[in-house]
């Protein structure tokens, strides 16, 4: 199963039971964006990371664009960044359902950006409900801040 047919179908914003087949396919992704989260984090050298995020995100970041470890994230490939924009130490993205961070935005240090929930009912709860985050140019999120789906 290709990422975008993981996207098309993570973008209905309905349960995803847990017993969904589309969850090997996604831990199999989790699983690289793990190595290359421990790789990111284990380095000193900027070149580098900007490589790592390039593997991460599935693009390349702009030139003016800043992002510093450590930073975490569980897919990455449902994360897409714009120009000029900066993302300080200790920020952790959830990104199945999607997030866009427009041009000249300032996230501070230990920002989440969580695009998943679980359903309040018991029977259901290890599913999953995916909703998308925008963060529209020249916004500024403040340390520690938690920004949900949707």
């Amino acid at each position: 199963m290709s990422i975008l047919e993981i996207k098309r179908r993570f973008a209905s914003n309905k349960l995803i039971p847990k017993e969904d087949p589309i969850f090997e396919h996604v831990f199999k992704e989790v699983e690289k964006s793990l190595k290359l989260i421990a790789k990111l984090n284990a380095s000193g050298d900027l070149q580098e990371c900007r490589l790592i995020f390039k593997a991460l995100f599935g693009d390349s970041l702009d030139e003016g664009t800043t992002i510093f470890t450590p930073f975490t994230t569980n897919f990455g490939k449902f994360t897409k960044i714009g120009k000029n924009v900066f993302i300080n130490h200790g920020c952790s993205f959830l990104d199945l359902g999607g997030i866009t961070i427009e041009d000249d935005v300032q996230i501070a240090p230990q920002v989440k950006l969580v695009t998943e929930n679980h359903p309040l009912n018991p029977k259901t709860r290890k599913g999953l409900i995916l909703s998308p985050i925008l963060i529209k140019r020249n916004a500024w999120i403040g340390a520690g801040a938690t920004v949900l789906r949707g």
